[in-house]
């Protein structure tokens, strides 16, 4: 069932219900009791994984470079057996980390 996002026109305050498509639409906010509310776009979380999607099966040719360009840095970042150092603990910033200076 799909969730919904809505929102009072009287205390500004937004909830999501759970409704099936053949719910009865609602009219009261859950927050105030008030009368008006209205249904707002929210942006959606999802990910194209595993085969089958465009960006995996067709992809263009710089496409393909950048993305064998991005294994063999993040295979050579992983390999060795360093540590980051001062005061660095992620390793993330790859020596332009300002606590290293």
């Amino acid at each position: 069932m799909p969730i919904y996002e809505y929102e009072c026109d009287n205390c500004g305050g937004r909830f999501e219900e759970v409704r099936k498509f053949s719910d009865p639409a609602l009219t009261v906010c859950k927050l105030c009791n008030a009368k008006g509310i209205r249904k707002v776009l929210s942006p959606t979380a999802f990910v194209l994984k595993g085969s089958g999607w465009y960006a995996t099966d067709y992809p263009s040719q710089a496409r393909k470079q950048a993305s064998s360009s991005e294994k063999t840095t993040g295979d050579s970042k992983t390999s060795g057996d360093s540590k980051p150092t001062g005061g660095c603990t992620s390793g993330a910033c790859s020596g332009s980390c300002p606590a290293k200076g």
